[in-house]
């Protein structure tokens, strides 16, 4: 059978890296909520870690693999050797095919699950934590009771680090891991058969069938309203009442591990190619032998990082341009769809149960639908895929749609119900939309925006098939780039794309991080 290796390479990206993500993520989330926020240190090393987190995730994985190359990669600073003989020891010679594979989707995945936990248990209530206090200390409250409590958010972030697994490709491809989804887009997105499309699809259903089947059966079920307080979330991740308790020792290494774990996370590989980018290797002949000398200058790696400005500079403004209007196109989509479920509930579990199956849309399917559908032969199809951005933008649309729904649906729960039915009486659907909401979700419809353009702008997968000829993006370019062996070039190209990605990360956490009495949520 020629598809079972791919299916079991699949299955086995899949279980590792889910595995690894909600074990390290949430042991990450644990010490994080073990830090005390009484000194400026502490407070410090906690954004630090927010902005690992959510820079982590920001961040496309192609852009990690970029990342993890200039750093562990054959030509990675870490081996020294610069050649394409792999004849060094240590970490950086085992980083290759599926072990980097398996660590790249590991480390966002690990992101994943620390963010929804931190989130899960922060919105119980604080009755129930002050209940719980008279049967253990805050590390026992915790385990045994936040975290239980907070499982639908685990579950739900390690089955979204499975899809990934399961449905990306760029990863997968550069190592030389035949899994579905690389299979699929190596051999079979010209011409596809029935048998590759099923089994491209099989795991992403499965995935999908378990999200939803979850979500109908939460809600159908009777909430309890002491579990969860939607008007004023716990306090007890500022509460150095709770984390004084537990040991000075056990603390210390919280801390240290979470400040460590997440600079794995983010800052570490951006710190790679920073040290890749200044490198240069010489060879000198020393007593008659070729001995490889590497140096690193800062000088240089501010020249090639101001080259990089110069000689990429259409790449960086066709992705700004593309992940503008796909980010543009979103948001004016989700926050139409979400504003007339507030009126129409009967859209809601429809409306997610969709955004949740176009989110599993494995990407090479979605390029291959939308070259099918402009290739029919309907007058202007021809032009609109050959000279225009629309079949781009819709392709990249897919993935980045769900994720301005799910911000701003999360948006319209926190509004008070009493303005929704006092605006639902006065205004129509339009004027409600403009006059009354906007003003409210002004911030949250910027962060659907962001959230939006950055997914859209790493979306290698759906946008090469679709992408008119002759233009390139970051994202296309890097993918090409690191397939010919220029890790110059592309750590030079990645640089800018992930400082932006470092300023939309401050900016989100620093946002997010403050109530708006001022004081501080993490």
């Amino acid at each position: 059978m020629p598809w079972l290796r791919p299916l079991l390479l699949t299955l086995e990206l899949m279980s590792l890296s889910v595995i690894t993500a909600t074990v390290f993520g949430v042991v990450l989330a644990f010490c994080l909520s073990l830090i005390p926020r009484d000194r400026w240190v502490c407070r410090a090393a906690v954004l630090f870690c927010m902005i690992g987190i959510v820079g982590c995730i920001a961040t496309p994985l192609v852009m990690h693999a970029a990342a993890w190359e200039s750093t562990a990669g054959k030509f990675g600073w870490l081996s020294l050797s610069q050649t394409s003989a792999r004849t060094y020891a240590g970490i950086a010679g085992r980083y290759t095919g599926f072990v980097a594979s398996v660590w790249i989707h590991s480390l966002f995945g690990s992101s994943l699950v620390a963010l929804a936990t931190l989130f899960g248990t922060s919105r119980i209530a604080p009755s129930v934590i002050e209940s719980s206090r008279f049967d253990g200390g805050p590390i026992w409250t915790w385990w045994r009771v936040r975290l239980p409590l907070a499982r639908n958010w685990v579950v739900a972030s390690a089955l979204a680090t499975a899809v990934l697994a399961a449905s990306e490709m760029t990863v997968v491809d550069l190592y030389g891991v035949r899994t579905i989804a690389d299979e699929f887009y190596l051999f079979y997105v010209v011409d596809p058969s029935l048998m590759s499309v099923l089994m491209l699809l099989v795991l992403p259903c499965v995935i999908g069938i378990t999200l939803i089947s979850i979500l109908l059966f939460r809600l159908c079920r009777v909430l309890d309203a002491r579990l969860i307080d939607q008007q004023h979330r716990s306090e007890c991740e500022n509460d150095n009442r709770f984390t004084r308790e537990v040991n000075l020792p056990i603390r210390a290494i919280a801390f240290l591990f979470a400040v460590g774990y997440s600079s794995l996370l983010f800052a570490f590989p951006l710190t790679g190619i920073v040290i890749k980018v200044g490198q240069q290797t010489t060879v000198e002949q020393v007593a008659g032998e070729s001995v490889v000398q590497v140096h690193w200058s800062a000088l240089r790696t501010a020249e090639v990082l101001s080259r990089a400005l110069r000689e990429f500079s259409s790449e960086y403004q066709t992705t700004l341009v593309i992940a503008s209007m796909t980010g543009v196109l979103c948001v004016s989509v989700a926050w139409c769809l979400v504003s007339l479920s507030q009126v129409r509930t009967w859209m809601r579990p429809l409306l997610d149960g969709a955004t949740l199956a176009l989110f599993l849309i494995p990407g090479p399917l979605i390029g291959l639908v939308l070259v099918r559908f402009f290739t029919l032969p309907i007058p202007g199809f021809s032009a609109l895929y050959q000279q225009t951005l629309i079949p781009t933008l819709l392709a990249l649309s897919v993935r980045a749609l769900p994720v301005s729904y799910w911000v701003l649906r999360a948006a319209y729960l926190g509004l008070d119900s009493q303005i929704k039915d006092a605006s639902q009486m006065d205004f129509g659907w339009a004027s409600r939309l403009w006059c009354v909401e906007r003003p409210l979700l002004f911030r949250s419809l910027i962060i659907a925006f962001v959230g939006s353009a950055i997914v859209s702008s790493g979306d290698v997968p759906a946008s090469m098939p679709v992408i008119p000829p002759g233009v390139a993006t970051v994202g296309t370019r890097l993918f090409g780039l690191l397939h010919s062996g220029a890790r110059y070039q592309e750590a030079s190209l990645a640089f800018w794309y992930l400082l932006f990605v470092v300023v939309a990360a401050i900016l989100l956490v620093r946002h997010r991080g403050r109530r708006p009495n001022g004081g501080a949520r993490w």
